[in-house]
């Protein structure tokens, strides 16, 4: 799919909007994954710690075929409005097309956590696969002791779904439930 195809106004908030992967935006991604926290570490498992500039091109690229055909994610980049900074990236997973189901996965730069953008992030990415892939099925996973991606799926009106107990190591190694949040819109 061509980002162009899709209605602005499922992208498009006061503070920040979605655009698809951009090579443009590779050296902010990378400065923004090495600057994350030892949170972010700790729940983010694809994180190896360091990325390099390389790795995140590579990224970019494989991201931005992906979206282009329709496989696997449709990553987009939250860029803010007045600075025109990459703050983070929030991806709607492709689990099923003939459902349609999706789940979506994000992070946020450390620097702007805490000020609602993913939250609002969510809601739009959350609109858009319930309103124009018209999915049946919208999820979000978390770590159990992720309090802040599970308050990011309240604020979005999602629900607790189930709780998988000791289903996932975190980054340390340390065992953790999952729990799952479901949208009925």
């Amino acid at each position: 799919m061509h980002i162009d195809e899709i209605p602005d106004y499922f992208l498009q908030h006061h503070r920040f909007y979605l655009i698809a992967p951009a090579l443009s935006y590779v050296e902010k991604m990378q400065r923004n994954l090495n600057e994350f926290n030892s949170l972010h570490h700790e729940f983010l498992l694809w994180s190896p710690g360091f990325h390099t500039l390389d790795s995140v091109e590579k990224n970019m690229v494989d991201s931005s075929e992906k979206f282009l055909n329709d496989r696997e994610e449709y990553k987009f980049l939250i860029i803010e409005r007045e600075s025109d900074e990459l703050l983070g990236c929030i991806s709607l997973f492709i689990r099923n097309h003939s459902i349609p189901y999706f789940e979506i996965g994000y992070w946020l730069a450390s620097n702007v956590m805490g000020k609602g953008i993913m939250s609002e992030a969510c809601k739009l990415i959350t609109n858009l696969a319930s309103n124009y892939f018209h999915a049946k099925r919208i999820e979000i996973r978390t770590a159990g002791r992720n309090v802040r991606s599970q308050s990011v799926a309240l604020k979005c009106g999602f629900k607790l779904e189930a709780i998988l107990a000791n289903e996932r190591l975190d980054s340390g190694g340390m065992i953790d439930d999952t729990f799952i949040y479901r949208y009925d819109g």
